[in-house]
């Protein structure tokens, strides 16, 4: 694809270079390069300078500004892009020595979008430049004010699908905390805050090339005419959207613990620290009780995070009246094998019993509450299997219903194409290869019905949303989300920070309040609007206990799905198909000229 512009610029576009390389102008794409970078991790947690938000993008669309672009320029452009994001996935590398190779993996990949971002919209600036030369005229179709958050919102929804997909860092989490900012995510999504930043920033970019000689005047009054009305209309839509879930007349009158812990994991956990992590999370839910007992709360649900409720012993599950599948190296027959799971799950629900009973003790309730516990679960149908769940266990001690995990997190939960790669194998470490779950599952939580979800699935937007809709659709509207997870793999690092950012969106795009209970990591009650009412540090045990206002709107988003956003991604696959074309006939062009008798 040729990306080289041929503007009909001013006779001296060179104020541009010289006031972004006022040493030298070699190193004018390494300033720019490095600065866009470094603005991207700055609006972003750790550090969430939010303001810069709206200029973040300017000194890459002034690189892709450029009338010609050597390859050194684009070698220079995606290191900086791979420095961006190595940084900010950083946090990954703390799980396992192998996740280094991981973490290196995926930031080199989400470095790719930048890179293909630059040459689309110099695609489209080039067409824009040919649309000038030939009628002294903008482009009628697509000027680069617009190109820059169409392809840059474009690439976001082809990332969120791609390879399983990964929401994290998306341009318009870095306005999560301006919630009259980020309301329009319950119809377009995180890509609508996305594309209102990525406008910001092109109209910005427009007006300072257009000071130095180097950008139509004309374009640059339309596109920053088209960015104001946009805010405007943002601002008096997310005025209104708050105002509606200030007053949300109900509250639930289901008290539900969160417990929060920073216990350490690792990959190769012990039965004996198994089992010594469910104790401590069996003292933090008498601790949730006696609060609760405190503020006179009656005490609906106790949550714990992902896997805790596990205590090296997962919840079994057999089909009745159907032929049982085995693991390696289980041979015995059909009977003795339902015995075995009959006697675990006994077992299992006997020790769950015994915690409600201590939680009453304490509460002085004569029922209750119910268990919603992170837990490990292994399934003998056929193919037999393990998965990441959420049990939900009933006053009465009994497990009432599960759910799986439906997204896995690659090369956590699961290596892609490990079946053809085996000797791999041997450097993977015990925990992975685990089994999606069928699809999501209605809890009837007292006043509530919930509907939950394990670790990243709020981190993946439309996962949770998807969730939601189908819910919706089978006559099961959930009032709340309840997320486990456990983000103890991430010791601490921004990683958990993009988490909770991540469902402070997914709150808005589904108007459902996120409640979250995590080890390590972002113990949370968020209400429907995003804002977080109450959180627990991730380095702090402590309990979160939370009475939900019951929103009933039902969003344009889990209405209608993310369709806006692929369009336009297809839009981005449009104008590849446009450079690729004009790429040909540039050669083509040269051909003849080198081959014309003159």
């Amino acid at each position: 694809m040729d990306t080289s512009i041929e503007h009909n610029r001013p006779s001296n576009p060179a104020p541009l270079w010289v006031a972004t390389a006022i040493d030298n102008p070699r190193w004018a794409t390494w300033k720019l390069a490095v600065g866009g970078a470094l603005l991207m991790w700055l609006i972003q947690p750790p550090m969430r300078l939010w303001p810069l938000a709206w200029i973040a993008l300017v000194p890459w669309i002034l690189i892709a500004s450029r009338p010609t672009l050597a390859r050194r320029d684009y070698v220079i452009f995606y290191l900086s892009a791979f420095a961006y994001w190595t940084v900010t996935m950083q946090g990954i590398r703390h799980a396992h020595p192998a996740m280094n190779v991981a973490w290196i993996a995926l930031s080199a990949y989400l470095a790719v979008y930048p890179l293909v971002w630059m040459m689309l919209v110099r695609v489209a600036w080039g067409a824009q430049a040919i649309g000038e030369h030939a009628s002294g005229r903008g482009c009628k179709r697509l000027g680069i004010g617009l190109a820059v958050p169409i392809v840059w919102t474009g690439l976001e929804c082809v990332r969120n699908y791609l390879l399983t997909g990964i929401s994290a860092a998306m341009l318009g989490h870095s306005l999560v905390d301006v919630p009259i900012l980020i309301q329009i995510a319950d119809t377009l999504g995180s890509y609508g805050v996305t594309f209102l930043v990525a406008l910001v920033n092109a109209a910005i970019a427009l007006m300072i090339l257009r000071r130095l000689g180097a950008s139509n005047i004309g374009e640059s009054k339309r596109i920053a005419i088209v960015a104001a009305a946009a805010l405007i209309a943002t601002l008096v839509y997310g005025g209104w959207r708050l105002q509606q879930a200030d007053n949300l007349p109900r509250t639930s009158a289901t008290t539900i613990a969160l417990l929060g812990r920073d216990e350490p994991i690792v990959f190769e956990q012990s039965e004996e620290r198994e089992r010594q992590i469910f104790d401590a999370y069996y003292r933090q839910s008498v601790e949730a009780a006696r609060l609760a007992k405190e503020k006179d709360m009656k005490l609906g649900a106790v949550v714990w995070p992902e896997s805790m409720f596990t205590g090296s012993l997962p919840w079994f599950v057999a089909e009745p009246g159907k032929e049982l599948a085995r693991f390696p190296g289980q041979t015995v027959s059909d009977d003795v094998m339902r015995e075995i799971i009959a006697e675990r799950q006994s077992i299992f629900q006997r020790r769950a019993e015994q915690i409600q009973s201590s939680l009453r003790q304490v509460t002085g309730q004569a029922t209750g509450p119910d268990l919603l516990g992170g837990c490990a679960v292994v399934r003998y149908d056929n193919p037999p299997g393990g998965h990441s769940g959420c049990v939900w266990i009933g006053d009465d001690g009994r497990v009432a219903d599960w759910y799986a995990k439906t997204h896995l997190v690659m090369f956590g939960e699961y290596i892609p194409l490990i079946d053809y790669l085996p000797f791999i194998k041997r450097w993977i470490p015990a925990g992975m290869g685990i089994l999606p779950g069928k699809g999501p599952v209605a809890m009837e939580v007292g006043d509530l019905v919930v509907s939950p979800n394990v670790c990243i699935e709020t981190a993946v937007e439309r996962v949770t949303v998807n969730h939601v809709g189908e819910l919706i659709s089978q006559q099961k509207n959930p009032d709340a989300i309840v997320n486990v997870t456990n983000d103890g793999w991430f010791d601490r690092t921004s990683i958990v920070e993009h988490h909770l950012r991540c469902s402070q969106m997914v709150a808005v795009a589904c108007r459902r309040p996120i409640l979250i209970a995590a080890n390590g990591g972002p113990t949370a009650w968020i209400n429907s609007a995003g804002q977080i009412v109450e959180r627990l540090p991730s380095d702090q045990s402590g309990v979160i206990l939370a009475n939900v206002k019951i929103d009933d709107r039902i969003s344009p988003l889990v209405r209608i799905g993310d369709w806006p956003a692929r369009v336009l991604a297809g839009a981005c696959l449009v104008i590849a198909v446009v450079g690729w074309r004009r790429g040909r006939q540039i050669k083509r062009m040269k051909r003849s000229i080198q081959h014309s008798p003159n």
